[in-house]
């Protein structure tokens, strides 16, 4: 491993203009903008090193998840007579299993974030064509509702996981 990472050097960086420069600046707009760009160095720095297991282990759970749900979804196209279900199925369908990019034994976080955003908006489709005819309640339904709601949980708790500040000592 490279030493100092990335986000050490962003994390230090910030600190360096925290503690040296801010001081030396008086109160005022340039005081204020420079306060914002070290608070937005250390949000970098604190999340630029775990990005790219984050993404992929994101990745990971939606693709499965959306596994789980496809014959689900298929069920509730099938005994709704959905159009908009049936095409958000036919789109889940399309989509592949991994990223149509080519990668390494180690994807760049370009190619695991381009594909994070594509199963999202799978998941966001989803989403929609549930909530368009909410009227209607179905087991294969609920069960959709279920491991979505579960695989929100599971991002968010990640999410979490690579924003909080460190431990102090």
């Amino acid at each position: 491993m490279i030493r100092p990472t990335i986000g050490e050097l962003l994390s230090g960086v910030a600190t360096s203009l925290r503690e040296r420069v801010l001081p030396e600046i008086p109160a005022g707009t340039t005081r204020r903008q420079i306060q914002a760009a070290i608070g937005i160095i250390a949000r970098v720095a604190l999340v630029w090193d775990k990005t790219g297991p984050y993404l992929y282990a994101d990745n990971e759970d939606i693709a499965v998840t959306l596994g789980r749900i496809l014959p689900l979804l298929e069920r509730v196209a099938a005994e709704e007579g959905n159009a908009r279900v049936r095409a958000v199925l036919t789109r889940l369908q399309q989509t592949p299993n991994h990223s149509s990019e080519p990668v390494g034994p180690c994807p760049s976080a370009e190619v695991l974030g381009a594909r994070n955003l594509e199963l999202q908006e799978v998941l966001a489709e989803i989403q929609e064509a549930l909530h368009e005819a909410t009227a209607v309640q179905s087991v294969a339904r609920n069960e959709v509702s279920v491991e979505l709601y579960a695989l929100f949980r599971r991002m968010l708790s990640r999410e979490l996981e690579i924003t909080k500040p460190p431990r102090r000592s």
